[in-house]
C-alpha cells in the first residue's frame, strides 16, 4: 500500500511540474508566486503522504489531522497566491 502512494506521489510530482512549466509560459511569475506555489506543493505533498500513510496505518484520526493541518494551508495558499500574485499579472 505505502508502495503504491509513492508511486502516484510520483506521478503527482510529475503533473505538477508540469503544470507549473505550463503556468510559467502562460503568466509571469514573480518571486512571491513562485513561492506561494512551492509552499503550496510542499503543504500539498506532506498532505498525501501523511494522511496516506495515516489511513494504511489504521490510525483515521490521525489521517484526517494531516488533512486539516496540512490540507486546508495548502489550499489557502493555493488560492491566496492566484489571486494575489499569479492572476494580477495575466498577461492581455
Amino acid at each position: 500500500m505505502i508502495g503504491l502512494m509513492w508511486y502516484l506521489m510520483g506521478m503527482a510530482t510529475t503533473a505538477a511540474l508540469w503544470g507549473y512549466l505550463h503556468l510559467r509560459r502562460t503568466y509571469p511569475l514573480g518571486l512571491m508566486a513562485n513561492l506561494g506555489l512551492l509552499g503550496t506543493f510542499g503543504l500539498g505533498w506532506i498532505c498525501v503522504g501523511w494522511s496516506w500513510a495515516s489511513f494504511a496505518e489504521g490510525e483515521p484520526q490521525s489521517g484526517a489531522m494531516g488533512l486539516l493541518c496540512f490540507g486546508l494551508p495548502a489550499l489557502i495558499l493555493a488560492v491566496l497566491t492566484w489571486r494575489n500574485f499569479i492572476q494580477p499579472c495575466a498577461k492581455s
